[in-house]
């Protein structure tokens, strides 16, 4: 068997391989970052006779998939782990030194006698859905700061406000303020109209794919959950079949409560706030928007009964942790969500 740790850069990259008794066998120095770069890798060394590690920089998600489809064991080391910033703290630091202490952590994950964190490595589609939300997200960022400027611009120099419509975005308030004139208004409404055509037509490319997603139509059962949102939490999970309890979703959502234990006490602290924060922005709207429009339901009557407890904020967070619990279970079991009406 052979492992191979591949220092990866944008261009080129360099290989070292090493034998079962850590002896280097081969050194790939300056090879191009393509595929005919890798297919001359994977020319010299087969599928079943080597285990490649590269960590998670540059082209790491091109080569990871190309790699991957040709059938090799593939691992993407995750930067911030221990034993990969030791690699980057040497006084010695070269591509060929990056690659063979790459190797030796490949040799070793193998062999079970060192553990490094490993990144996930999405698809194609889902990276690429998951910019659009992105996107939108920051397209809609920029709508509702022009709307402020606007109205700040129009108080300030006595513009009069439409006798009949009240929305700034709307369409028509736009044209009346395009119609005023004003070479600054103009420039403003003109971004603001920019960033509104593109959301609209996010939101058309992200309504497709909820519409063809079974995990997103899932999660759409539930009232107060859009399009947007079960296509943003259904591209960060990337597949429930990574998280064997809901516990561990909890915690990939940043939703777990940081706990230190002293002298004998437990201290409970705030949440560790780690992964994609837009997740957990979408999921307090959820809370919500569910707890209006589903008085009744089990984690409506959770969250009013937390309200009564805690302060709002905690209250929202307490019932986020149950609602991705839920969500866990309507992903893992392929189950439409249930309510639990009172009296049903």
């Amino acid at each position: 068997m052979h492992f191979i740790g591949i220092d990866l850069h944008k261009h080129i990259f360099t290989a070292c391989v090493l034998d079962d008794n850590e002896k280097v066998v081969d050194e790939l120095v300056d090879i191009e970052t393509d595929e005919k770069g890798l297919d001359f890798l994977m020319s010299r060394y087969p599928a079943d006779d080597c285990r490649i590690v590269f960590e998670n920089l540059t082209r790491a998600h091109f080569a990871f998939h190309y790699l991957y489809d040709h059938g090799y064991a593939v691992s993407v080391a995750h930067t911030g782990h221990g034993a990969l910033r030791e690699i980057a703290d040497t006084n010695l630091k070269t591509d060929r030194v990056d690659a063979y202490k790459l190797a030796l952590v490949c040799k070793d994950m193998w062999a079970g006698r060192r553990f490094i964190r490993r990144t996930h490595i999405s698809s194609d589609e889902n990276m690429r859905m998951k910019a659009v939300i992105r996107m939108c997200n920051e397209l809609s960022c920029i709508r509702d700061e022009m709307k402020l400027r606007i109205m700040e611009y129009m108080n300030l120099h006595n513009i009069p406000e439409h006798p009949r419509y009240k929305d700034v975005a709307g369409m028509r308030y736009r044209e009346y303020l395009l119609g005023l004139g004003d070479p600054a208004l103009t420039r403003m409404v003109n971004m603001m109209s920019a960033a509104i055509e593109e959301i609209e037509a996010s939101a058309k490319e992200i309504e497709a794919y909820a519409k063809r997603c079974e995990d997103a139509r899932l999660l759409m059962s539930m009232k107060g959950i859009s399009a947007l949102t079960a296509v943003t939490v259904v591209t960060a999970i990337d597949g429930i079949y990574r998280f064997e309890t809901p516990e561990t979703l909890v915690s990939y959502f940043g939703l777990a409560v940081r706990t230190s234990e002293s002298a004998g006490k437990r201290r409970k602290g705030c949440i560790t706030k780690e992964g994609d924060p837009l997740v957990r922005k979408y999921l307090a709207n959820v809370v919500k928007n569910h707890a209006m429009r589903c008085p009744d339901s089990d984690l409506a009557r959770f969250y009013r009964r937390k309200s009564d407890e805690m302060p709002h904020w905690k209250a929202v967070t307490a019932a986020m942790r149950k609602l991705t619990c839920q969500i866990w279970h309507m992903l893992t079991y392929k189950e439409q969500y249930r309510p639990n009406v009172a009296g049903h």
